[in-house]
This record gives structure tokens, sequence and C-alpha cells, in this order.
């Protein structure tokens, strides 16, 4: 059953949705979109800026597996890859470092670094000790504690899970952030090949939803669906 709306929240959508979605199809958006109202209207913008030729054949997610498997079979020669394969098991690099190795080999625009234990930490740190050292010392050190832990935070090589969990989890982040760049390279660039990973961008900004806190479904959202920003 599709979705009669979407919640996202302003500044999300401003700020990281729209630049997701200028980035992934290379194109430039207009500034006001009071126009907006459903996610078919924001698509339509989408292909009056980058037309859907409809040209190509290949499949954009086989297409990434097989530029990644090749590179993690240098990594580690003999290692049988497939979709369900862990990247924590296929290097010793660090997610960020992987990731510029990974975007320097196959061409491509990474999906980004998910936080590691260490950044996790540091935002313990940040969000649960500063303020109660605000409430047992003083503010200055609640505030220079929470200052010292976003700083070291930057140090935080990343974690693999989420969208580096595993190769197929990579797969589809990194096609979903690269609709424009697999298109050159023959990727199937029909309107509905376009709408599924556009879609899969507005899933992952949405709110979740209500009934149950279940996270938005990509599948659901149709040119109908309105967006409601909060």
């Amino acid at each position: 059953m599709s979705l009669d709306t979407i919640r996202i929240e302003d500044d999300e959508f401003t700020f990281a949705t729209l630049g997701l979605i200028e980035r992934s199809f290379a194109v430039n958006l207009p500034r006001d979109l009071r126009h907006i109202v459903t996610a078919g209207d924001l698509f339509d913008e989408v292909l009056r800026l980058r037309p859907a030729s409809a040209t190509g054949e290949k499949c954009d997610s086989a297409m990434v597996f097989f530029r990644l498997r090749s590179t993690f079979a240098r990594l580690k020669p003999g290692e049988r890859i497939t979709p369900s394969t862990r990247l924590k098991g296929l290097t010793r690099m660090s997610p960020k470092r992987l990731a510029k190795h990974l975007a320097r080999e196959t061409g491509l625009a990474m999906p980004d670094a998910e936080i590691g234990k260490f950044g996790c930490a540091m935002v313990l740190v940040g969000f649960i000790g500063a303020p109660l050292l605000w409430w047992q010392v003083d503010f200055a050190t609640a505030c220079l504690t929470l200052f010292g832990a976003g700083m070291a935070s930057l140090f935080d090589r990343g974690g693999y899970s989420g969208s580096w969990e595993t190769v197929w989890s990579l797969t589809d982040a990194i096609a979903r952030k690269n609709v424009a760049r697999l298109d050159a390279m023959g990727a199937r660039n029909r309107p509905e090949d376009w709408w599924r990973r556009y879609a899969e961008i507005l899933a992952l900004s949405a709110e979740p939803l209500p009934n149950g806190a279940r996270l938005v479904d990509a599948h659901r959202i149709e040119r109908h669906t309105r967006i409601e920003l909060v």
C-alpha cells in the first residue's frame, strides 16, 4: 500500500536530501521549490534538468558490485566475494581509509562513513558527560568537555555497520549516490529506474512512521505521496 504522506525535517530536506539528490543526479535544483507538493513534483524537476533517455542496458547494482568485487579481490586474493560478504573481514583498513581507496579505484562517490566505537564514546561524553559536569562542576568545564569530545570525534576511524556492513549494502548505497555517473557508464536509465533510487533517498530522509515507529519503505513512496516538511 502506498503512502499518502512522508514527513521530513525542514533542515534535513533543505541541507541534506536536496543535496544528495543533486549530487547523485548531477543537477542543480532551483532554490525556490514552493510549488513542490508531492514526491512526483520534485522528481519532475529532476527529469526536467536531466531527462531519462532509456538507452542504458546494464543494471546499476550489478555494475557497482562487479567493480567492488574486483577491487576486493585485489585486497584479499583468494577470498570468494559474494553480496553477503562482510566488509570487516576483507581488509585491515579503517572504513574511512577504505572509502578513499574504493573511490579512487572505482571512480564513484562513496556513502558517508558510519560512526565507529570511538565516535560513539565521544558522543556519550559530549551529550551525557558535559551536562553532568555542568550540574556537578560549572558551565565552563562542561563547555570544554563538549568541545574536546567534538574535536576528538574527528579522529573516529568509522565503523563497519549500516551501508558499510556487507558488500551488498555498500553496493546499494553507492548505486543510490551515483545515478548520473552510472548513467554515463551505460546503466539502465529509464524513468522508473531513476525513480527507484530517488525514492530511496527520500525514504532515508523521512521520519519513521508513527505506527510502530517503522522506517519508511521506499517502495511505498509513489508520485502522489505528499512531502510534508516539519
